[in-house]
């Protein structure tokens, strides 16, 4: 389908795609009940710009998934009324657990809100954290392939609201969500209502330093790797919020460990002069894109590390958003390696030149494997920008209003500068934290509760607020002060 006119849903805008894919995930899990009776399916990770789903214990077959996207474009064609039915927390779990929908039902158990939201398509009910449109005719374009032994669910995106992205293999960041859902299963903490069973237990203690010690598994198993080469260059990029720095503090520790001593630079110090950068056409400039960067410099005083061993690199003033005048002298000797962290260095364009074998390259993201029930999963999105907040407006005195407002800016230079060579990277590092969102929750919602009403960033904040009352608070104490959640609430060693 090429041209769509008079789409009922604006999905340029966040809210929008919200809608949505809300709309769409409701006819799929209503057509897979009906396909699939008496068996739990889950909405699980985001991956190829859609979304990944599984039913339990069964392999799907392309008949199945011509029979699911028969079914699902009748009801967008039928036009079927969604309805909405507004009750209190207690109805709304009661009627939940009438119709077997018994993991939303556990979830809402925790939730402080005293009315839920039920959405109901034919008679099968639903809840989600955003809106939902009124009728199945509201939406338009979907597909889903195979991946085994679940699918993909796909959806039209904010920035090509009239196609369907293009399919490609992410297998590693497949397999670190495989990998991170088995481990959830071992700890026995598959979804939300699992873990806030381990805090009200008291035995939450176990799952923080567990959750730690893999990390730090994960960290050592990279280290190893790296001593193992002749790699000088340690190139870490991912999203915003992703705990870069603090993941290349702890990598310099594990390499240490290994008897490679390791310096840490940051491409934050190649950007140019704020005035030199060239303004779009409506006047804005992109600090985002990888043009805000000195490129020849940085490959320059690489490759001079590599030959002499010494260098000299700039440093940039952000309060001024100027380079300082000085160069910082840096040397490399042959057993030691430099670590390079910043959104842009997966990119190509910063190593080319530079010999391949002199280069590791590592990617980071906070890829949240934790459902809220089995049709809310956690977005590693929204992970990211609720540590954002937490950290601008302790830091950087930001208010939530303020990063709510420059996060859809902050996405868009993601989609276009980090997420296409997250493939390339030689591995990925998983930086969420099983139980990060309870801790979180302390600081997050006294920050969004300042957003007002009349402020156009409010329904976000809401709905943030939501989604954080379904977690059981966790007390800090006995996170250890190298977390990688440290470097948001505050305490870190590495600070």
């Amino acid at each position: 389908m090429n041209e769509i006119v008079n789409r009922k849903i604006d999905i340029t805008t966040i809210p929008g795609i919200r809608k949505y894919r809300n709309t769409l995930q409701l006819i799929l899990l209503k057509v897979l009940h009906d396909i699939f009776p008496h068996k739990k399916v889950k909405i699980e990770y985001s991956i190829n710009k859609g979304c990944y789903c599984n039913i339990d214990s069964i392999r799907i077959t392309q008949d199945d998934i011509d029979k699911i996207k028969g079914n699902i474009q009748n009801y967008i064609d039928s036009d079927v009324e969604i309805k909405e039915i507004y009750c209190t927390r207690s109805k709304a779990i009661k009627l939940l657990r009438e119709h077997n929908i018994h993991d939303i039902a556990d979830s809402l158990e925790y939730v402080s809100n005293k009315k839920v939201l039920i959405y109901e398509l034919d008679g099968f009910l639903s809840v989600f954290y955003s809106e939902v449109a009124e009728s199945t005719g509201y939406v338009d374009l979907f597909d889903i392939k195979p991946y085994d032994p679940g699918f993909i669910f796909f959806y039209p995106t904010r920035h090509k609201p009239f196609e369907l992205p293009m399919y490609t293999e992410q297998n590693k960041l497949a397999s670190v969500f495989g990998e991170f859902n088995k481990w959830n299963e071992i700890l026995g903490i598959p979804d939300v209502t699992s873990l806030n069973k381990k805090v009200q237990e008291g035995s939450i203690n176990d799952i923080i330093l567990a959750s730690e010690a893999l990390q730090d598994i994960k960290l050592g198993e990279i280290s190893r790797d790296i001593s193992k080469t002749q790699m000088k260059f340690i190139m870490i990029a991912g999203p915003s919020s992703s705990g870069k720095t603090t993941f290349a503090n702890r990598l310099r520790i594990h390499l240490i460990v290994h008897g490679i001593n390791a310096k840490i630079i940051s491409l934050d110090d190649y950007y140019i002069n704020r005035a030199d950068m060239i303004p779009d056409k409506y006047g804005k400039v992109d600090l985002e894109s990888i043009d805000a960067l000195d490129i020849r410099t940085f490959k320059e005083n690489m490759n001079e590390l590599s030959e002499k061993g010494f260098t000299k690199i700039p440093s940039f003033d952000f309060p001024t958003a100027t380079r300082r005048p000085e160069l910082i002298p840096i040397s490399l000797k042959n057993d030691e390696v430099l670590i390079i962290e910043g959104i842009h260095g997966l990119n190509p364009l910063m190593t080319e030149g530079i010999r391949d074998e002199h280069i590791f390259k590592i990617y980071i993201s906070a890829l949240t494997t934790i459902n809220i029930d089995n049709h809310n999963r956690f977005s590693t999105t929204d992970t990211r920008l609720i540590r954002r907040i937490t950290r601008d407006y302790q830091y950087r005195n930001a208010s939530a209003s303020h990063t709510l407002h420059m996060w859809e800016s902050v996405r868009s230079g993601e989609d276009k500068y980090i997420f296409p060579f997250q493939e390339q990277a030689d591995v990925i590092f998983n930086s969420a934290l099983l139980y990060e969102h309870g801790l979180l929750r302390n600081i997050a919602e006294s920050i969004l509760r300042k957003v007002k009403k009349d402020d156009s960033a409010y329904c976000e904040s809401r709905r943030l607020l939501d989604i954080l009352s379904a977690f059981e608070r966790i007390d800090s104490n006995a996170v250890p002060p190298s977390s990688i959640i440290r470097e948001f609430i505050g305490g870190s060693c590495f600070h």
